[in-house]
């Protein structure tokens, strides 16, 4: 059951009860109150089983500040909380798990906020200004990042430099903060195409949903400018990974709930749990292929397995046209195929080596050729919007440690 929201035009007073379980807190919500103004004899000790208890046979404040830190099934202990409130009670929760899901499911409840303890008379005090007088909607906030899963029909055809350069796209010149994740964790080149050591810890978030947070995610993250950051790794090949499609879930709903507007991710074609996960979980999914007939007949397979494990958009993408010895031709192609290609990207061997040269991707290189214009429809087709050019410069880590 959602907790009850405050009708629009609706009174509310301007009242408050903390219900929380240690005294160090309880010290630390007097002086919230001190700095709002607000009595200080309306901290009660107990935990969310007190605060039901107590509002069964008393009226409900406009804040309600509870601790959950003692109760063994929140969920349900939030379900009684939620009969003896009043439609306009606005609920704080403190406790001690600092959990991203946990988050998230307290916010889909209706609660409008949960700090993690020990917290700060500063921070609590703002929490309690924002639940007396911020309207939130009446459910979960709409998804307003994007997620693009790219997956090459066969070795060697480009779906990483695609990937790079959607992202590249997105950050540099749409503006949007973006995440790259790579997750083929043992032979990855989207840290290597950008330039970048990976960072350390992918393969915990993704085998660890439960332990999802920001400082986790920030600490795994490779940065590539100011917008996009980078999730990859170099695990040993000796390890086996096994790892789960959970994980990735938690992991891609804690990017966009950190303000992700764009996800790009490079899917391995090994197709286990983790790979399909992501093309099931995309908003939108894209098959890069060359023209040759091999590329036709593997890409013309993954279109089959797309039709089994998502419903949204499938694009099929022709990288190198024109660089490959033996092309099919692109009507021959399209037939075997069953469809038309959604966009044909030409070989453009001097702005590939200027890529490999510089660690920077393929969008960045290729200045206003053709190359350079068809990577830019299709961002605008997967991601919406324009793009603005704005090259951007900076010193080449791998060139630093080879000292070139």
């Amino acid at each position: 059951m959602a907790l009850p929201r405050i009708a629009p035009g609706g009174e509310r007073p301007r009242d408050m009860l903390a219900v929380v379980a240690d005294e160090v807190t309880r010290e630390v919500v007097r002086q919230a109150a001190l700095q709002l103004g607000w009595p200080q004899n309306r901290v009660r000790e107990g935990g969310l089983a007190a605060a039901v208890a107590h509002l069964q046979s008393h009226p409900a404040p406009a804040v309600l500040l509870v601790d959950i830190s003692d109760c063994d099934d929140v969920l349900a202990g939030m379900d009684a909380l939620a009969e003896v409130c009043e439609p306009h009670t606005r609920v704080v929760a403190v406790g001690a798990a600092n959990d991203v899901g946990l988050y998230r499911r307290l916010m889909a409840l209706g609660v409008s906020d949960y700090l993690v303890k020990p917290v700060s008379a500063d921070a609590l005090a703002e929490a309690l200004r924002d639940a007396e007088t911020r309207e939130r909607p009446a459910g979960p906030k709409p998804a307003t990042c994007r997620t693009v899963a790219l997956i090459g029909a066969r070795g060697g055809v480009g779906a990483t430099a695609v990937a790079t350069s959607i992202a590249w796209a997105a950050a540099q010149e749409r503006k949007q903060p973006t995440v790259l994740l790579d997750l083929d964790l043992q032979f990855g080149a989207a840290c290597l195409n950008l330039d970048l050591e990976p960072g350390r810890g992918l393969r915990e978030l993704l085998a660890n949903p439960e332990r999802i947070d920001s400082l986790l995610i920030g600490s795994a993250v490779a940065h590539a400018g100011e917008q996009l950051r980078v999730l990859a790794a170099e695990e040993p090949l000796e390890t086996e990974l096994n790892l789960r499609g959970d994980g990735l879930e938690e992991l891609l709903g804690a990017l966009a709930e950190g303000g992700s507007e764009a996800i790009v991710v490079d899917t391995p074609r090994r197709l286990d749990p983790l790979s399909r996960a992501a093309l099931a979980r995309a908003d939108v999914a894209v098959i890069v292929t060359d023209l040759s007939l091999p590329g036709m007949r593997d890409a013309q397979r993954l279109l089959g397995l797309m039709g089994h494990v998502r419903s949204g958009e499938t694009l099929v993408v022709a990288n190198r046209s024109g660089g490959v010895a033996g092309e099919v031709p692109q009507a021959e192609f399209e037939r075997g195929l069953g469809r038309k290609l959604d966009a044909i990207l030409p070989h453009d061997a001097k702005a590939a080596t200027s890529a490999a040269e510089q660690g920077k991707p393929l969008l960045a290189t290729a200045g206003q050729g053709p190359l350079a214009a068809e990577l830019r429809r299709l961002s605008a087709r997967i991601l919406g919007g324009e793009t603005t050019v704005e090259p951007a410069g900076r010193e080449s880590w791998l060139k630093k440690i080879l000292g070139k």
